[in-house]
């Protein structure tokens, strides 16, 4: 029987070519390719929403306070004719010296005492009168460091001063004692007779 050597060859070298298709197929190894990861979406931004601004709230202007008017005081009227008056007199020394005034004119508004000096300005049992005003006289004298209580007369015709003070015993530097009289009426110290007189005379 004769073969056909012709066919024979081509089919060697087809099954020849599919075992080494099919060598080439079993030996693939997947993880031999890179893996490929799938790509990572990119992260969407989030607007976030601006917060507003604090709205300023406006103060109101404080309405200034009312100026107040000024109050003029009124002028101090003269409470009339005192007819006596008890006066703590200020003196350099800490003794007490009072006096007390009476006037028989009817016309003393006031009495108040002075501010002397540490000395004495007057001549011991002389009693100087002066004017402060047209219608104030001041009344200056010394004493002795003790206490003492005068008393001052005004005679009814307001012409005559008398003024008593009781003497200080021992030897002592005398200090002025000064009184300050207001009277309702016009009143000249020239025209004045005044006279102190100490308290042991008779």
């Amino acid at each position: 029987m004769n073969h056909d050597h012709s066919l024979g060859r081509p089919m060697a070298a087809a099954l020849l070519a599919l075992t080494a298709l099919f060598a080439a197929c079993t030996s693939y190894d997947p993880r031999s390719e890179a893996t490929i990861a799938p790509p990572t979406p990119a992260a969407t931004a989030v607007a976030t929403p601006a917060t507003p601004a604090p709205t300023a709230v406006a103060t109101p202007t404080a309405t200034p306070a009312p100026t107040a008017a000024p109050t003029v005081a009124p002028t101090a009227t003269p409470a009339g004719p005192i007819g006596s008056a008890h006066v703590v007199l200020t003196i350099a020394t800490a003794d007490r010296v009072t006096i007390d005034v009476s006037d028989a004119s009817g016309t003393l508004l006031g009495a108040t005492s002075g501010a002397p000096g540490d000395g004495a300005t007057v001549e011991a049992y002389a009693l100087i009168v002066r004017n402060l005003s047209p219608k104030t006289i001041r009344l200056t004298w010394t004493g002795g460091p003790c206490d003492n209580a005068d008393r001052l007369w005004i005679d009814a015709r307001r012409k005559q001063l008398l003024l008593v003070q009781p003497g200080c015993s021992g030897d002592a530097v005398a200090t002025d004692r000064i009184l300050d009289l207001a009277f309702s009426t016009p009143i000249k110290a020239s025209d004045l007779d005044a006279h102190l007189q100490d308290g042991l005379d008779t």
